[in-house]
């Protein structure tokens, strides 16, 4: 198969999408996948391991792992604890049955 002939990842996603159980995991999942994106978009521009930023926000690097996978969904305290020393912030709307969160990796 070609790579021109693959199809796109959000195309992908929404042909599981199809799958109620993969729906509602994946849907579980999005504020999970934006605080992962807000932290790795952080360490990169700071050019820092996952084990300095760790150290930075008094988690360890295992945590910070496990919160860039995007598979887990983060608590308030870990946010709170990110937010602490970084300057990262994160804006959670809840609205209609659904979450969504918007971040700054400052």
């Amino acid at each position: 198969m070609k790579l021109s002939e693959m199809k796109k990842l959000g195309e992908v996603i929404e042909d599981q999408r199809r799958d109620p159980e993969f729906r509602q995991e994946w849907d579980g999942l999005v504020i999970a996948r934006q605080v992962a994106v807000v932290v790795v978009r952080y360490r990169e521009h700071h050019g820092l391991s996952q084990r300095q930023l760790a150290e930075q926000v008094g988690m360890n690097k295992a945590a910070i792992g496990r919160l860039e996978l995007g598979e887990h969904q983060p608590n308030f305290e870990t946010l709170a604890k990110l937010t602490r020393t970084t300057g990262m912030t994160f804006h959670i709307d809840i609205a209609n049955g659904a979450a969504e969160l918007t971040g700054s990796a400052a």
